[in-house]
């Protein structure tokens, strides 16, 4: 039974993977893609975390956190990016 789960696991998350990176390549905006690559940062996250779980060891939880950090980073540069991007001449700093 346990062996069913995994396979059945492994199956959405490789479903998730390749409709989240049709949108990263289809677009149409930066901002589709950004949110793509954050949740594709998340699916990577809960693979990670399940295979920790079903191994029943917390060899890979640095590497975890890691991962977050740089999609929090990477959020953070792409909305900067946006804001300046979208801002007028005369409008803030």
């Amino acid at each position: 039974m346990e062996q069913i789960l995994i396979v059945a696991i492994g199956a959405v998350f490789a479903a998730a993977a390749v409709v989240t990176i049709i949108r990263m390549v289809k677009g149409p905006s930066i901002l589709d893609r950004a949110v793509a690559s954050d949740v594709l940062l998340s699916e990577v996250l809960c693979i990670m975390g399940a295979e920790a779980v079903i191994n029943r060891h917390t060899d890979t939880l640095p590497v975890m956190l890691m991962i977050a950090a740089t999609g929090v980073l990477g959020t953070l540069a792409v909305a900067r990016f946006v804001a300046k991007k979208h801002r007028g001449p005369g409008e803030g700093r």
